[in-house]
């Protein structure tokens, strides 16, 4: 039994740090969900829609190209 116990420990102090990075991936993919989310809205907002947010439809474009072309990296 305290074979397990041993096996256990150095796995602790791993595992802080691995939750932490973890944490971490899980923020940064579901921040990159939010956006995806956000340009699909933006993409399928008539004239109108983009109006009341004082968004002309050169504007939309702009941003949806411009965020394609963005790297992913950073």
């Amino acid at each position: 039994m305290s074979t397990s116990l041993s096996l256990a420990l150095p796995f602790t102090r791993f595992g802080d740090g691995f939750s932490h990075a973890a944490a971490a991936l899980v923020a940064r993919w579901q921040h990159a969900r939010r956006l995806a989310e956000t340009r699909r809205y933006l993409a399928q907002m008539d004239d109108h829609m983009l109006a009341d947010l004082g968004v002309s439809r050169a504007q939309a474009a702009f941003e949806l190209d411009h965020a394609m072309q963005r790297p992913r990296n950073g």
